[in-house]
C-alpha cells in the first residue's frame, strides 16, 4: 500500500509539473501575441493618422490593410471620437481602401454574429452610401440585427430611411419595437413628419410614437397628437395628452381640457400635468375642480400643474378652504412639496410688509390644513406656529 500511495504522489506530481509548463508556455504565446496585436496596432494608429490628415491612401500597399480585424478595429475606433472633414476624409479613405465593402460582405454571413458586428461597424462609420443595404437588413430573421440595423440608420440621419423604420416597427416585440423607437428619437425634427403620419394610421406601436414625439417636442406633430386623443385606445389617448405637453402650443389647451373628464384616470392624470406645461391661465378653473376627482393621481397632478401656471398658486391657497377633503390635502401636500410653503417662510423676513403678511396668510391656511410639522422642522418657533393655529 505504501508503494501505491508513493507512486500515486508521483505521479500526481509529474501532472503539477506538466500543468504549470504547459500553462507557462501559453502565457508566452498568448504575450507574444498580444505584442504582435500592439505592434500592429500602432503602425495603423500612425497609418489612419497619415489618412485623417490626407485623405488619400496614397499606396495600393495600405489596401491589405483593409483586411485586417485589427485595422477595422482601430478605423472604428476614430470614427467614434472624429466629427467633420477629419471623420469624412478618413470616411472617404476608408471607402476608397475598400473597408466598407467588407463590412456589407459581412452582412451577408450566414454566421449570426458576424452580421451582427458587420451591421454595429457600419453603424459606426455611418456612410450614406451603405443606407439601401442597412434597411435590407431591418427584415433579418435576427432581431438583434434588426434593432441594431436600426441603430446604425440612425446614426446615418437619413430621414429617407424613416418610413422603412416605422413599418419594421410592426414586426418586432415590445422591447425590440421600444428600441427602435429610440433610434427614431435619434432622428430628431427630421423624423416628426412620418411619424406624425404614421400615428394617424392603424398602426399597433402609435403610442409609443405618440411618447417620442412627444420626447422630440417637435409643434408640427401637434395635429395628429390632438386628432389621437378622440382614439378609442386608452393608452394612446394618455400617451398623447402627455407629449402634447412638450409638442403642443395653445391651440392644443381646449383639447386637453375637455380631457379632463375622460372616463380613465391615466389620461385625466396626463392631460393635468400637460396642461401645466402649457401654462395657459385657462386652465386654473379646470385644474381646480380636478382637485375633488376621484384618483388621487388626478388630484396630485392637478395640484402639481396650478404651480406652474400663472396665477395657480392662489387657486391652491384658496383650496385649502375647499370643503373636500381631498381637494384640500392635495393643494396642500404640493405647496409643500414645490417650495411654496419654504418661500413663505424665507419670506417672513422680508422689508416689505406685504410680502410677510401674504406669508403668514399662506402659512396659516397650511396650519389649519394640520401641516404645522413642517414649519417646525423649517425653524419657526413653536409659540409663532400655535399663535397662527390660533389666529386660523
Amino acid at each position: 500500500m505504501a508503494d501505491l500511495a508513493v507512486a500515486v504522489l508521483i505521479a500526481l506530481g509529474g501532472l503539477v509539473i506538466i500543468s504549470a509548463v504547459a500553462l507557462f508556455l501559453l502565457k508566452g504565446v498568448s504575450g507574444a501575441r498580444r505584442r504582435r496585436i500592439a505592434k500592429r496596432r500602432a503602425r495603423f494608429v500612425d497609418f489612419v493618422g497619415e489618412l485623417i490628415v490626407r485623405g488619400d491612401p496614397g499606396s495600393r500597399n495600405f489596401r491589405r490593410y483593409a483586411a485586417d480585424a485589427e485595422f477595422g478595429s482601430v478605423v472604428l475606433e476614430y470614427m467614434r471620437m472624429l466629427q467633420g472633414e477629419d471623420r469624412q476624409r478618413l470616411l472617404t479613405a476608408a471607402r476608397d481602401m475598400g473597408l466598407v465593402d467588407r463590412f456589407l460582405k459581412g452582412l451577408k454571413s450566414k454566421d449570426r454574429a458576424q452580421r451582427v458586428a458587420a451591421v454595429e461597424a457600419l453603424g459606426e462609420v455611418a456612410d450614406p452610401t451603405t443606407v439601401t443595404d442597412l434597411v435590407f437588413m431591418l427584415r433579418d430573421v435576427v432581431p438583434e440585427i434588426r434593432v441594431q440595423a436600426a441603430a446604425a440608420l440612425a446614426n446615418i440621419g437619413d430621414p429617407q430611411s424613416v418610413k422603412s423604420l416605422l413599418a419594421s416597427m410592426e414586426h418586432q416585440d415590445e422591447w425590440n419595437a421600444q428600441r427602435i423607437a429610440d433610434a427614431l428619437f435619434a432622428f430628431g425634427r427630421e423624423a416628426v413628419p412620418e411619424m406624425s403620419r404614421y400615428l394617424q394610421s392603424t398602426g399597433k406601436y402609435r403610442p409609443l410614437i405618440a411618447r417620442t414625439l412627444g420626447l422630440i417636442g417637435d409643434i408640427r406633430a401637434e395635429g395628429a397628437l390632438v386628432q389621437a386623443l378622440s382614439s378609442a385606445d386608452v393608452d394612446l389617448r394618455m400617451r398623447a395628452a402627455a407629449a402634447l405637453g412638450r409638442a403642443g402650443t395653445p391651440r392644443a389647451v381646449p383639447s386637453l381640457l375637455e380631457l379632463l373628464g375622460d372616463p380613465q384616470w391615466e389620461v385625466r392624470a396626463q392631460a393635468a400635468t400637460a396642461l401645466g406645461r402649457r401654462t395657459d391661465r385657462q386652465a386654473i378653473p379646470w385644474l381646480r375642480r380636478a382637485l375633488s376627482d376621484q384618483s388621487w393621481w388626478v388630484r396630485h397632478n392637478a395640484a402639481a400643474a396650478l404651480v406652474e401656471v400663472p396665477g395657480g398658486n392662489e387657486a391652491l391657497r384658496s383650496s385649502l378652504d375647499h370643503p373636500d377633503p381631498y381637494a384640500r390635502d392635495a393643494a396642500a401636500a404640493v405647496l409643500l412639496s414645490s417650495g411654496v410653503a419654504g418661500g413663505a417662510v424665507e419670506a417672513l423676513r422680508s422689508d416689505e410688509a406685504t410680502d410677510r403678511i401674504a406669508a403668514e396668510d399662506l402659512i396659516s391656511s397650511l396650519v389649519r390644513a394640520g401641516k404645522s410639522e413642517f414649519f417646525l422642522v423649517a425653524g419657526l418657533n413653536p409659540a409663532y406656529v400655535d399663535a397662527l393655529r390660533v389666529r386660523a
